[in-house]
């Protein structure tokens, strides 16, 4: 079961409101798209938000203790961003575990926003939730949805995930990409849908790229720990378009969490041959390497997020971008450095796999796995409910005709076989219900917990332990 909210806690937050009511008398703004993301460990936090061009040329951050003392005062940077805007970001270094604290935000030093709260994780246990797509929009949900929000908007859609998952108490969201929807150029209102629900001033989120995220937006809204640097790939899948290309290279980034080791990578390129993938897969490794070398002893579990789900079950089961990654090394690359559980979406379905190596089923234990021995793969579908892809679906399929991939069981290959109802031979579990849903993943010592949950009801519709 997933931590709960005690009374006393519930009893503290309320104290602490009427303390922050008092404090944010005076107030002047409200921080635009203001958003958390996880620092380079539990004790650090970073920040961003929008202001507008001219309010100030400064970005600083205060924190309060629970009594209303300043902890500190933190600066960071300030750069151009949309027209009209400035992004500011800054990083929080050296708090203190299991504590409350209130923060406010400056764009010149001396006015102020109102105070919001944020609550660091217990030293020696955390969890958090896992998402997929949320794919903002300006419109509405999916119409073959078995679950809508109350105007059927995307954007209602994503806030009553994230009041789910702020109710089971997590102490950030990692999410697997496609935070928005419009690919040209991107679009500040979908951006605004998505930083819109307040928890998300509490709860930090660690995004990826996804393919429908490389515009320069995300960029200016995200501010990622340690993030690799390199070169853009200018080609024609990505039209040439060097927007596009500077996207794709960017978003590589790692954190960790107490004993746990997030390393994000950038599976938002459609690269048309192996060949091509091949400089990808070369920066993954060294995102991977940067990230095991700077945590040597440092780690229990090691986790990927990424976009492009390489154990899809649904419409992208034959993508040949895909089957591409997966050809230049992506899944050797897993092999590789040991890396215990591949976060993904993409393909807005759930799926988890069997744990993984050299390309085989390594163990066939269902929901209680110790010493997996390989890489158990999950897909997440839409967490906002945008749309959802079908399982076998003839029609819906993207890559009809595709005769060397995905790999099926009984050793098949190719789209035909599995139009003819054979699964890609890694598929454990594989569920569409037609509603948003996210997992709340408890990590505790050696243990890790994983309840996926359609936001309708509090029963898990997968739920399995893994055990060192």
């Amino acid at each position: 079961m997933y931590r709960k909210i005690t009374a006393v806690f519930l009893g503290f937050l309320i104290l602490a409101a009427g303390a922050e009511a008092q404090n944010n008398q005076g107030i002047q703004f409200e921080a635009e798209t203001l958003g958390l993301t996880p620092g380079e460990t539990a004790a650090d936090i970073n920040l961003n938000w929008y202001a507008d061009a001219g309010s100030g040329d400064v970005s600083q951050v205060r924190f309060f203790d629970e009594k209303g003392n300043v902890v500190g005062t933190f600066s960071g940077t300030v750069s151009p961003a949309s027209a009209g805007k400035t992004a500011h970001k800054v990083t929080v270094k050296g708090l203190k575990p299991d504590t409350l604290y209130r923060y406010s935000v400056s764009n010149d030093g001396a006015n102020w926003s109102r105070e919001y709260t944020y609550k660091t994780a217990k030293s020696d246990s955390f969890s958090f939730a896992y998402v997929g797509d949320p794919q903002l929009t300006k419109g509405e949900q999916d119409k073959t949805s078995k679950l809508f929000s109350a105007d059927k908007t995307t954007a209602q859609g994503w806030k009553d995930t994230i009041v789910k998952i702020a109710a089971s108490g997590v102490d950030f969201i990692a999410g697997v990409g496609d935070q928005v929807d419009l690919t040209a150029k991107g679009d500040e209102e979908e951006y605004r849908n998505f930083f819109a629900p307040a928890e998300l001033r509490t709860i930090p989120f660690a995004p990826a790229v996804g393919n429908h995220d490389r515009h320069y937006l995300f960029q200016y809204h995200f501010n990622l720990p340690n993030e690799q640097k390199f070169d853009p790939i200018i080609n024609a899948t990505n039209k040439n378009d060097r927007e596009t290309g500077i996207v794709e290279a960017a978003g590589n980034y790692w954190y960790l969490y107490n004993n746990t080791l997030f390393v994000v990578l950038n599976t938002s390129a459609y690269p048309d041959s192996a060949a091509a993938a091949k400089p990808y897969i070369d920066r993954f490794e060294k995102t991977l390497a940067a990230a095991t070398d700077a945590n040597k002893g440092k780690y229990t579990w090691l986790f990927v997020q990424h976009h492009k789900s390489t154990a899809s079950v649904a419409q992208h089961v034959a993508d040949e971008d895909i089957q591409y990654y997966v050809e230049a090394g992506f899944e050797k690359l897993m092999d590789k450095y040991n890396v215990d559980f591949v976060l993904a979406g993409h393909d807005h379905v759930y799926a988890r796999s069997y744990p993984m190596r050299d390309g085989k089923v390594v163990n066939t234990d269902k929901d209680r796995i110790t010493n997996p021995r390989g890489t158990i793969y999950l897909t997440a579908t839409t967490a906002s409910g945008l749309k959802y892809y079908n399982i076998f679906d003839a029609e819906g399929i993207y890559v009809k005709n595709n005769t060397a991939y995905p790999y099926l069981v009984k050793g098949l290959v190719g789209s035909a076989s599995y139009l003819a109802g054979n699964l890609p031979l890694s598929t454990n579990v594989s569920i569409q219900n037609k509603k948003p849903e996210y997992t709340v993943i408890e990590v505790s010592g050696r243990t890790i917990v994983f309840n996926t949950y359609d936001i309708d009801n509090g029963k898990s519709i997968d739920t399995f332990t893994v055990t060192k």
